[in-house]
């Protein structure tokens, strides 16, 4: 089970701030000539808030003077200091303040009292870019405290202004203010109550939600203070961990087991609602798929000993037991997407469907057996692959008419034993289902979505012989096809929908145009990594892509750049070193290629979520299938 607190995340003033972003962004839109906008300083405390306005071409930046008349700039929540309103004035800048209301209060009052003479005395974190911004207001001879030993530094100025950073805690503000009054009690001071109490509300509710929880997530910057502050709270009474981002977050929960228990998840006040949501559909995503792992493995030693025939020649029966071995090994993500598939139509999470994930599962094995053999691969899921496996077992010579004839013994038997899966598939499907009165339509979509896959193989083997030795230079629908067919469709589309058939309902075009964005996320990412990884993570070698000339929407692009040339000279050569791997990696990135992927993924994710969130479906499914997305685009394999 998974809480939620009743108050977490962004406060009112964080909300304002990223809003306000998003209204400039979409208004320049709209615009023949948008501006470029910037951000002066962070908009929160919050990497992944960064991370996605960059995406958006948003830039953060610490020196005003990058930015020229003609672009716009967004003062951040925390506000700043007089100088920088000036600046931006002066030099005619076009600017948006989006700082928290309750700091504006604070800048009039620190302006006013400064004006009449009062000594500023500004409680908080000396760095902490709201004091900051509230010191700008008095020419800098604000004097910042943060405990009682600070006190000494006050001057002799007998009228004293004292103000609160928002998010400081308010008992140790107390503590001070009272010190202050005891140690200057002839002196005039007036004390402001500039105290948010968002943070209060968060850590109050954060803190019920902890007393039910066996672990809590707090969700925020590394430099957050509120979120330091929360943490601490709520690790008072359960297992707490602080994280700053989703791949950490994910490292967590898939190096820890937290199976069948209460998990709660909170974030501090830079952290947006939505981020929040992203964590907890990703954990509902990884707990269901951990789930029906564990499932799947129970039986999956018997499915694949139903391969072996007692009368079986030892030939086939060697060849069969390494087809085994490499069948038990995939990750079940498309086995897992047959019995969510199931779920929705019968709204019942079974086991119903094992069998049919079982052959689908199968039917993957048996397709990257011909696969390997086509690009040529040496290793699958970390292992040698089929055709590899046998040239092995029996290379003894360097005669050239034996490796000939070897390499066409290793093609051929590989050839074979993946035939023999297709059909082993098909049979495994009737007789599990032959009294499903939807068999007929199962195994109708089943072979459609085959026929799909190799529809998308063959543009896939087409284009970069076409490239290499045609000058054909490919393009992006091209590239986009293949992404559609051969990855949607047998990795997304196709085991969903197998799985909503079993259940007896038919698929749904809303539902396919979802799944559709996932899939062709899903190969994008593969390319990306396939190249930006290192082998360790991938269980195979990075080069392959560039070796088979893979053409990916990363060639798409920077074959229409200037660095076409430099980049072809490598891309295409076999045997590559990693100075030319890395010098490859370098080109894709000096030709914005790498960005402009990147770019795209983050198009159709956000796309995609909102096309689950406008899916009329059960709210649990919705979050698997979110978290699926989420961890398709952030997984390093």
């Amino acid at each position: 089970m998974i809480l939620i607190p009743e108050v977490c995340g962004t406060c009112g003033g964080s909300n304002k701030a990223i809003n306000l972003v998003y209204e400039v962004y979409k208004n320049e839109l709209t615009k023949n000539k948008p501006k470029k906008i910037y951000i002066y300083k962070e908009i929160l405390h919050n990497s992944e808030v960064i991370q996605e306005l960059d995406n958006l071409e948003i830039k953060t930046i610490d020196d005003l003077s990058l930015v020229t008349k003609n672009d716009i700039v967004i003062i951040r929540a925390h506000g700043e200091g007089l100088d920088t309103y000036r600046y931006l004035e002066k030099n005619h800048i076009e600017y948006y303040d989006a700082t928290c209301p309750n700091v504006l209060k604070i800048h009039q009052q620190v302006k006013e009292k400064y004006n009449n003479g009062y000594e500023i005395i500004i409680v908080g974190k000396e760095s902490h870019p709201e004091v900051l911004g509230i010191n700008g207001w008095c020419n800098h001879k604000g004097i910042i405290i943060n405990t009682k030993d600070d006190l000494n530094k006050l001057g002799s100025n007998h009228n004293k202004f004292v103000i609160c950073q928002t998010t400081f805690n308010q008992d140790k503000f107390k503590d001070i203010v009272n010190e202050l009054n005891n140690k200057y009690s002839n002196y005039n001071i007036e004390v402001f109550d500039s105290h948010c109490n968002a943070v209060e509300r968060i850590i109050e509710s954060s803190v019920k939600i902890a007393k039910k929880s066996d672990f809590m997530f707090a969700i925020g910057g590394l430099n957050s203070s509120n979120t330091e502050e929360l943490y601490k709270e709520v690790n008072k009474y359960t297992k707490a961990y602080k994280v700053s981002n989703i791949k950490d977050f994910y490292n967590i929960i898939k190096n820890n087991n937290f199976d069948n228990k209460i998990i709660g998840i909170t974030g501090g006040a830079s952290t947006p609602q939505k981020e929040i949501g992203n964590y907890k559909s990703l954990l509902e995503f990884f707990l269901y798929y951990k789930k029906k792992l564990k499932e799947l493995k129970i039986s999956q030693n018997i499915i694949n000993n139903k391969l072996l025939y007692k009368d079986d020649n030892r030939y086939v029966k060697d060849l069969i037991k390494e087809f085994i071995d490499l069948n038990q090994d995939g990750k079940y993500i498309r086995a897992t997407l047959i019995s969510l598939g199931y779920y929705l139509a019968k709204k019942e999470d079974s086991i119903y469907y094992r069998n049919l994930a079982y052959a689908y599962e199968m039917f993957q094995t048996s397709i990257l057996v011909h696969d390997d053999i086509i690009d040529k691969s040496k290793i699958r899921r970390g292992k040698d692959t089929i055709h590899e496996r046998i040239w092995k077992k029996y290379y003894n010579n360097n005669d050239l008419d034996y490796q000939n004839d070897l390499t066409n013994l290793s093609n051929s038997l590989a050839m074979c034993i993946g035939d023999l899966g297709f059909y082993e598939v098909n049979k495994l499907i009737i007789n599990s289902y032959k009294n499903n009165n939807n068999l007929i339509r199962l195994l109708d979509y089943f072979n459609n979505a085959v026929i799909k896959t190799c529809k998308g193989e063959i543009i896939d083997v087409y284009l970069p012989f076409l490239g290499k030795y045609q000058s054909y230079n490919c393009k992006e629908k091209d590239i986009l096809d293949i992404y559609h067919l051969k990855t949607s469709w047998y990795t997304i589309i196709g085991p969903f929908n197998l799985g909503f058939i079993l259940g007896g309902k038919n698929p749904s075009k809303k539902i396919d145009e979802v799944l559709d964005l996932i899939g062709l996320a899903f190969q994008l990412k593969d390319d990306i990594i396939g190249i930006f990884n290192d082998d360790k993570t991938l269980g195979k070698p990075n080069v392959s892509d560039i070796e088979e000339f893979k053409q990916t929407i990363l060639y798409s692009h920077i074959i229409n750049t200037k660095y076409k040339n430099e980049f072809l000279n490598i891309y295409g050569n076999k045997n590559i070193d990693i100075k030319e791997l890395e010098k490859i990696r370098k080109l894709l990135i000096k030709s914005g290629s790498y960005d402009y992927a990147n770019k795209m993924l983050d198009d159709l994710k956000n796309k995609a979520i909102k096309g689950i969130d406008e899916l009329k479906i059960n709210k649990n499914i919705k979050d698997i299938l979110k978290g699926l997305l989420i961890y398709i685009c952030i997984r390093e394999k």
